[in-house]
């Protein structure tokens, strides 16, 4: 470090200090008695750190009540997965950065609080925080009357909301609080392109002296790749494979996996998707003003502990010079194959934030398969935050129930969407009909019915036919909830995985298009098989017998992600798997009515994944057996017996392995 920073920052001090002081102006998201209960509850003596996941669209966001976004790649949560269920990750870890002129007890002073920054994958997310939770969760809450976290205060349809403080719980921090609270809010919603985004809307409260020339940033280390390649957590191979760009007229960094710093050697097509992360908006100020507010965008090498970056004052440096770096021609610390990038998108200055005063910064989080849609949804996500997120909505989907049968599914769902007000609709009541999906995959689901209003205005999609065909001649009530539909699809493959979701759509006006509601709000993974007593008399089955290499529903999965089915079981039973000299090398009990397939990574990871039903009287083995290794090729002998009525059912089967093991 020079010898002349001592008394340059000493000089900024002093001439910082002795400005008239500026408050911030009421334009700031305070005015809400929410916001203001959160201000309270940031001073309870009760927190405890938590996570969430953020899974109500295509984006998977890992989020904490202590500033940390992503997961560090220390579990497979999603960490920025796009699109949600693909394994597709984009982000190692993210988090706010707050930078402000500051002052305490011992004199002035330049201060940094930062919610990430450069650390070791799969470490303590927590530690790597200078905040402290406020609280002790991350409470949810829903604009849709049929979620269970509905709140008529909700702007989006899963808001996620979280306050935290820069007063360290933890004195081994050696950090110099500037005394600030944060008020943390996520919204996202599901339907047409905002079901690509989520935004994130940070309240910044002063509850210390006065903090001058503040700026608000956001650090991220963007890294996409497959981690349904990866059997172990952090991956590996992914940090050198990083392509970042910088869209000026957007405010918005980009990533993308990349293989080579030659673009045609980058292999885009093992993770497609490109991911942005965009600056929309400050309040007060216009940051779109270069008069009132400048942009920091800034881009170093992945490098803990760089005297770059060790102290305060040097981060304060960095997210304050108002300057965009260059990326052309990208130098090779940056670039795919010879560099590591992470990226740091700052806005300021804020000249005074008097105590009890509260500034804003919000940044959307979004994903596309091209740059041209991931700008068009640039421009949507800044859309909505100039239309202080009052977005036209589509009515919700439908409350579904789905039951598997053998080779069908039933799809059970309700009729609120048709009593849903859309207050920015001029008809308001705008329900038009409800459509049907079914796919082998989540993120191509087909159309296989659509029903809808036949009577005007209701009479302008094309299909006028009315919902008596799917209305059920009495409603049925299924596990507490009512049903007045009813549809059956039939000639499918038992055993195999497929998404069902039911929408809901409206008429649309002269202004806006005919919007139709998310999958993600209903969409559940469905398996075919014999339902209880649907083949009575036929016993237990095992398939597919032999099991060759790999069944047809799980080709090209890894070894922990094959599994095979025992079907027809009793309805509360123990099974046993020996090999022909009858050494057990597994063991379960199974009920039907809970079990959902958690046992076998393949059928069900759990976590962020979307409910998985089964028919009631099918298991899954996933070839592991009880030591934790993988089943070898050959003949297997297993038993089955009923809890209540204590008969044994006996079989074999032949398991044909491929050379590949690789867990």
């Amino acid at each position: 470090m020079s010898r002349l920073r001592p008394l340059l920052v000493a000089a900024t001090l002093a001439a910082l200090l002795a400005a008239p002081a500026r408050s911030a102006d009421d334009r700031s998201h305070t005015a809400s008695p929410f916001e203001a209960e959160r201000v309270l509850a940031a001073s309870a003596d009760s927190i405890a750190f938590a996570a969430r996941i953020q899974n109500g669209n295509k984006v998977g966001m890992t989020e904490t009540n202590y500033g940390f976004i992503g997961t560090n790649f220390s579990s497979f949560a999603p960490s920025f997965e796009y699109p949600l269920g693909s394994g597709h990750m984009h982000m190692v870890r993210g988090g706010p950065w707050i930078g402000a002129i500051a002052q305490d007890q011992d004199g002035a002073f330049i201060g940094v609080t930062i919610a990430a920054e450069d650390g070791a994958a799969g470490g303590n997310s927590a530690s790597s925080s200078e905040f402290t939770p406020a609280g002790n969760s991350v409470i949810a809450r829903s604009t849709l009357p049929n979620s269970r976290f509905y709140d008529p205060d909700a702007v989006s349809e899963l808001d996620f909301i979280s306050s935290f403080s820069d007063r360290p719980a933890d004195q081994r921090k050696r950090h110099r609080p500037l005394q600030v609270i944060v008020n943390q809010y996520t919204f996202e919603w599901s339907f047409s392109d905002y079901g690509s985004l989520i935004i994130f809307h940070y309240v910044i409260h002063n509850d210390g002296p006065p903090l001058r020339n503040v700026w608000l940033g956001m650090y991220d280390e963007l890294a996409s790749g497959n981690m349904r390649l990866q059997n172990t957590y952090p991956p590996t191979g992914w940090f050198s494979k990083k392509l970042i760009g910088w869209v000026d007229s957007l405010s918005m960094v980009t990533e993308r996996y990349c293989q080579a710093r030659v673009l045609a050697a980058c292999r885009f097509d093992l993770v497609p998707e490109i991911v942005g992360v965009k600056l929309l908006g400050v309040k007060p100020g216009n940051y779109r003003d270069t008069t009132d507010k400048k942009i920091t965008f800034a881009a170093w090498s992945y490098a803990p502990g760089s005297a770059a970056r060790d102290v305060d004052s040097l981060k304060y440096e960095i997210m304050s010079t108002g300057q965009k770096q260059s990326l052309v021609p990208l130098p090779d610390s940056l670039a795919p194959g010879t560099g590591d990038p992470v990226t740091l998108l700052a806005v300021g200055p804020f000249p005074t934030v008097n105590p009890g005063d509260s500034i804003s910064v919000d940044f959307a989080y979004l994903g596309a398969l091209s740059y041209e849609q991931l700008n068009k949804r640039a421009v949507i996500a800044q859309r909505a935050y100039d239309l202080d997120y009052i977005v036209p909505v589509p009515p919700p989907s439908p409350r579904i129930k789905v039951v598997a049968r053998e080779n069908a599914l039933d799809y059970y769902w309700e009729d609120d969407p048709e009593s849903f007000s859309d207050p920015t609709s001029p008809i308001k009541l705008d329900f038009e009909g409800y459509r049907l999906y079914l796919g082998e995959s989540r993120d191509s689901l087909d159309l296989i019915a659509q029903f809808d209003l036949a009577t005007p205005p209701h009479d302008t999609t094309g299909f006028n036919t009315g919902l008596d065909g799917p209305r059920l001649p009495q409603p049925v009530t299924i596990d507490g909830v009512t049903y007045q539909y009813k549809f059956t699809v039939e000639n499918l493959r038992d055993g195999f995985k497929y998404y069902a979701a039911v929408t809901s759509y409206d008429i649309g006006d002269p202004n806006i298009e005919s919007l139709e509601s998310g999958f993600a709000q209903n969409e559940v993974v469905v398996i075919p098989g014999p339902a209880p007593g649907e083949r009575a008399g036929s016993g237990v089955t095992v398939f597919p017998n032999p099991y060759r290499v790999e069944a047809s529903w799980d080709r090209g999965a890894q070894a922990r992600d094959h599994y095979l089915w025992f079907a027809n079981l009793p309805a509360q039973c123990s099974i046993r798997i020996y090999t022909l000299s009858g050494d057990l090398i597994y063991k379960t009990d199974f009920d039907g009515t809970s079990y959902s397939g958690l046992n076998a990574r393949g059928i069900n990871r759990g976590g962020a994944d979307i409910k998985t039903i089964l028919p009631g009287s099918m298991w899954g083995w996933d070839l592991i057996t009880r030591e934790g290794q993988a089943a070898a090729t050959g003949l297997y002998m297993w038993a089955v017996e009923d809890k209540h009525s204590g008969k044994r059912e006996t079989g074999k089967f032949l398991l044909v392995k491929s050379d590949r093991e690789d867990f």
